[in-house]
């Protein structure tokens, strides 16, 4: 099973992965946050959605992808520019 996401050129992406895997642990936690279920005799509850758990997943993952996908940007312009201006 392959758990990569694939980028707009069609090559795995680490940091997208990891955005959207990020991001549906997220949604996943808050579907099922707050409910309590027993196992076994025991009490067993998952909890409220928390904004700074949320917030601590989500912005380094989306931020370094952004930040990742705008120096690839930057630098492959320059490179065709290099390229262009060496013939």
């Amino acid at each position: 099973m392959n758990l990569w996401v694939k980028n707009t050129e069609g090559k795995r992406d680490a940091m997208l992965s990891m955005s959207v895997w990020g991001f549906f642990i997220i949604l996943i936690k808050v579907l099922v946050g707050g409910i309590t279920f027993q196992v076994a005799g025991k009490d067993i509850c998952l909890g409220q959605v928390d904004a700074a758990v949320i917030g601590a997943i989500l912005t380094p993952t989306l931020g370094a992808y952004v930040t990742r996908r705008y120096t690839d940007v930057k630098y492959s312009k320059a490179k065709k520019e290099e390229e262009n201006g060496a013939q």
